[in-house]
């Protein structure tokens, strides 16, 4: 059970992740998508498993 909520909350984020990475890349073209996808995904689940603490 507890890795399928893992599995969601990653899917959730890497979602929204791709997400901001699509508005910024249309702000900012000189930004690398793959590392911006990471780097928003990275910080995202940090906050997401703090908080679940």
């Amino acid at each position: 059970m507890r890795a399928t909520n893992q599995q969601t909350l990653i899917s959730a984020v890497f979602g929204a992740a791709e997400r901001a990475t699509q508005d910024l890349t249309h702000l900012v073209p000189d930004l690398d998508r793959d590392r911006c996808e990471y780097a928003l995904a990275s910080v995202l689940l940090e906050e997401a498993w703090v908080t679940k603490r």
